[in-house]
């Protein structure tokens, strides 16, 4: 217990790992949730940010790749462009991630009138031992609308995490910059 009398939510050390349903039903928000249903939150409820995603590191990282930049430019007499250092920011984790949560929406998007046309024509059919394919194709209708939702938020959320950072960079960057020129 704190000196105001609520627990803190566990840090870095104590954290537990987290599942993949976990992840991908955002079950880790859980207790900060509840916590916040129970009296407003203030900074020691939230756990700390991961190195990754912390400003000092994101500024540092874009740093040394805008050096990089400079010192292969200057050596080619060519002018160093900025967006190369931005792009080496982007972990191939987060584009395999992206990239693979559009495809799923993408085939979700395509399989939902394919399946819904079988579905009505099954319901127009004359035929009534199709009642077994008329409970598929509604459970595979049902399964296709979530697997379509998750991935078009989880696609979302992580465009806007990696936004963020790079946001996060290329203000620190054109913030040391501007200190060491006043």
């Amino acid at each position: 217990m704190t000196r105001t009398g609520y627990k803190k939510i566990s840090t870095n050390e104590e954290k537990e790992a987290v599942s993949f349903v976990s992840l991908l039903l955002f079950q880790w928000m859980n207790s900060i949730f509840k916590i916040g249903s129970e009296r407003p939150l203030d900074k020691d409820d939230f756990l700390s940010l991961s190195k990754e995603n912390s400003a000092s590191f994101l500024i540092d990282q874009l740093q040394a790749n805008w050096n990089k930049e400079k010192t292969k430019c200057n050596r080619n007499q060519n002018r160093p462009k900025l967006w190369k250092s931005v792009i080496k920011l982007i972990s191939v984790k987060d584009v395999m991630i992206i990239g693979f949560m559009n495809a799923l929406y993408s085939i979700s998007r395509i399989l939902q009138p394919l399946l819904l046309g079988y579905f009505i024509s099954i319901l127009m059919s004359a035929e009534p031992q199709k009642d077994n394919l008329l409970y598929v194709c509604t459970l595979a209708l049902c399964i296709n609308s979530v697997i379509g939702a998750l991935s078009m938020h989880h696609r979302g959320y992580r465009c806007e995490l990696l936004g963020i950072r790079i946001s996060c960079a290329l203000k620190g960057l054109i913030y040391h910059k501007v200190s060491t020129i006043v």
